[in-house]
C-alpha cells in the first residue's frame, strides 16, 4: 500500500559453472591475477533483505501514524459533533422556553382586552344610568318638594290656630282685672321656674356639649390612628410591591445578563474550539512538510549515494576496460566476449536498479502528493466548518436581533393601540358630555318653561286667594265676635270659680313639648 511493490527477495538458484571473474580493482603478485574475487551476480540476497526490512519498517511506521492521525481527527470530530449536539438541544430548549412565554403574553393581553371592554361596558352603562336617574329625578324631587310643603302649611296652619286660640284666653285673662294679682303671683313663679330650669338646661347643655367634644374628640382621633394605620399598610403593601417588582426587574437583569454570558462563553468556545482546530491543523500541516522535507533529504541523499555508487562502479568498469583494451588487445576472444558480456549484465543490472529507484520515487511522489491532498481537503473541510459556524453564529445573532426588532414593534404596536382606545373612550366621554349638557340645556329651558307657567298659575290663585282671604276675613271677623262672646263666657266662668284659672302659658307648653336632657324634679 504504502511501498509500492514490496517483494521478498529471494535467495539465487543454483550457481552456474562459470569461472569466477577477478577484480581488477586488486592486482595480485602474479600477472593476470588479481587478490580479490568479484562477487558473482545476483548474489547480494542479504543486503536486499536488509534493504526490505528498512522499507518495510519505514511504511509500518507511516502507518500507525497515519493511522493515529486518522484516530486524533476522529476523536475531535466525534467531541465536534457532541459539543454541536449539545449547543442545538440547549438552543432547542431556549426556543421552546420562548414561545411559551411568548404564548402566556399573547394571552395575558387578551385576557386585559377583555378586561377593557367590560369596563367600557360598564362606564357606558354606568353613563346611561346617570343620565336616566338626572331626567327622571327632578320631576320626582318637584313632587316631593310639593307635598312636603303642603304638609308643612297644613301643620303650620294648625299649630297657628291652636297658638291663636290660647293667646285669645290669654288676653282675656289679662284684661280681667279680677284675675291680674292671682296671674301675677303665678307668672312671677313660673318665670323663676323658668330661670331655674334654663340654668339647669344650660349646665345640661354645657355637659352635653363637654360630652359631644369628647366624643368627637376621641372619634377624631381614633379617625387619625386608623389613618396612620392605613397609611403605614399602604406604605408597606407600596414598599412590598416595589420590592417584588425590583427582585422581577433583577431576575429579568440577571436572566439577560446570564443569556448573554452564555452567548459569550458558547462564541468563546466556539472560537477556542475553532482556534484549537485551526492549530492542530497547522501542527500537522508543519508536521507532514517536516516529514516531507526529511523524506527528500533522504531521498536525495539515497539518490546521491547511489549516483556516487554508479559513478564510482562507472569508473571502475571504464578503467577495467581500458586496461583489459590497452593490455589484452591481441588476448583470447573467450575472454573479451565473456567481459563484455559480464559488463552488459552489470549495465543491464543498473539499468534495473535505476528503473526500479525513478518507479518508487514515483509511487513516493504519488503518496505525498495523495497526502497532500488528503491535508488540503481536511484544512479546507475545517475552513468550511469555521466558515459554517461564524454564519450560523451570525444567523443566530441576525435572528435574536430581528426578534428583538419584532418585540420592540409589537410593543409599539401595542402601544399605539392602548393610546387609540384612550382616545376613543375620551372621545366617547366627551360625546356623552355634549349630550348630557344638551339634555340639561333642554330640561333647564323646559324647567325655565315650567317655572313660568307656574308663576302664572300662582299669580292667578292668588288673586284667588286674595277673593278667598276677603271672605275668609269676613268669616272669621264674624267668628271672632262669637268666640269673643264665646271667651267672655269662660272669664266669667273662671272668676266665678267654674273653671280652673291656672292654664299654662302657650309658650311654656311649646318649651316643655321640647326634649330636656335635665333631671326630673
Amino acid at each position: 500500500m504504502f511501498g509500492g511493490d514490496m517483494v521478498l527477495p529471494k535467495c539465487r538458484g543454483k550457481l552456474r559453472k562459470f569461472p569466477v571473474p577477478a577484480d581488477i580493482n586488486f592486482p595480485a603478485i602474479q600477472p593476470a591475477r588479481y587478490a580479490h574475487i568479484g562477487r558473482e551476480p545476483n548474489t547480494d540476497q542479504h543486503v536486499r533483505m536488509h534493504h526490505y526490512k528498512q522499507r518495510k519498517d519505514s511504511f509500518d511506521n507511516l502507518k500507525v501514524e497515519r493511522e493515529k492521525s486518522n484516530a486524533a481527527s476522529n476523536a475531535f470530530a466525534i467531541k465536534y459533533e457532541k459539543h454541536v449536539q449539545m449547543k442545538r438541544l440547549q438552543r432547542a430548549i431556549n426556543d421552546r422556553v420562548n414561545e411559551k412565554m411568548k404564548a402566556y403574553e399573547e394571552t395575558v393581553e387578551e385576557r386585559r382586552k377583555k378586561l377593557q371592554d367590560l369596563l367600557c361596558k360598564e362606564e357606558r352603562q354606568y353613563y346611561y344610568e346617570t343620565v336616566d336617574s338626572a331626567q327622571k329625578g327632578s320631576d320626582l324631587k318637584m313632587e316631593e318638594k310639593k307635598q312636603r310643603a303642603e304638609m308643612l302649611k297644613a301643620k303650620r296652619e294648625a299649630e297657628r290656630l291652636e297658638i291663636v286660640h290660647q293667646k285669645r284666653i290669654e288676653q282675656y285673662r289679662q284684661r280681667c282685672q279680677e284675675l291680674r294679682p292671682h296671674l301675677a303671683k303665678k307668672n312671677l313663679m313660673e318665670s323663676k321656674y323658668s330661670q331655674l330650669q334654663q340654668m339647669r338646661e344650660n349646665e345640661a347643655r354645657r355637659e352635653s356639649d363637654r360630652e359631644l367634644d369628647q366624643m368627637w374628640h376621641e372619634l377624631t382621633m381614633k379617625e387619625i390612628e386608623a389613618k396612620k394605620e392605613r397609611e403605614v399598610q399602604e406604605m408597606l403593601k407600596r414598599r412590598e410591591k416595589e420590592t417584588d417588582l425590583l427582585h422581577v426587574w433583577d431576575s429579568q437583569v440577571k436572566q439577560k445578563e446570564m443569556k448573554r454570558i452564555e452567548m459569550n462563553q458558547a462564541a468563546v468556545e466556539e472560537r477556542m474550539e475553532m482556534e484549537k482546530v485551526s492549530e492542530q491543523l497547522r501542527r500537522e500541516e508543519i508536521e507532514v512538510l517536516d516529514a516531507k522535507r526529511r523524506k527528500r533529504d533522504a531521498a536525495e541523499q539515497l539518490h546521491a549515494q547511489r549516483k556516487k555508487e554508479e559513478d564510482a562502479v562507472d569508473r571502475s568498469f571504464n578503467t577495467l576496460a581500458q586496461l583489459e583494451l590497452e593490455r589484452e588487445k591481441a588476448a583470447i576472444q573467450d575472454t573479451t566476449a565473456q567481459a563484455k558480456r559480464e559488463t552488459a549484465l552489470y549495465r543491464k543490472h543498473l539499468k534495473q536498479l535505476e528503473e526500479e529507484r525513478k518507479l518508487e520515487e514515483k509511487k513516493l511522489m504519488e503518496l505525498l502528493d495523495i497526502h497532500r491532498k488528503q491535508v488540503e481537503a481536511k484544512q479546507a473541510e475545517a475552513r468550511c466548518k469555521v466558515v459554517e459556524a461564524k454564519r450560523k453564529l451570525q444567523q443566530d445573532v441576525l435572528m435574536e436581533r430581528a426578534e428583538q426588532l419584532k418585540y420592540k414593534k409589537q410593543e409599539a404596536e401595542e402601544q399605539l393601540k392602548h393610546k387609540e382606545a384612550e382616545n376613543e373612550l375620551l372621545k366617547m366621554a366627551y360625546e356623552t358630555n355634549e349630550r348630557l349638557q344638551a339634555e340639561s340645556d333642554r330640561l333647564e329651558k323646559m324647567a325655565t318653561m315650567q317655572y313660568r307657567a307656574d308663576l302664572n298659575r300662582q299669580i292667578e290663585y292668588n288673586n284667588v286667594l286674595r277673593l278667598r282671604e276677603k271672605e275668609e276675613l269676613e268669616r272669621q271677623l264674624a267668628e271672632g265676635q262669637r268666640e269673643e262672646e264665646k271667651y267672655r263666657k269662660i272669664v266669667q266662668d273662671i272668676l266665678m270659680g267654674e273653671i280652673e284659672a291656672g292654664v299654662k302659658h302657650p309658650f311654656r307648653r311649646a318649651m316643655e313639648q321640647t326634649d330636656c336632657y335635665c333631671p326630673k324634679i
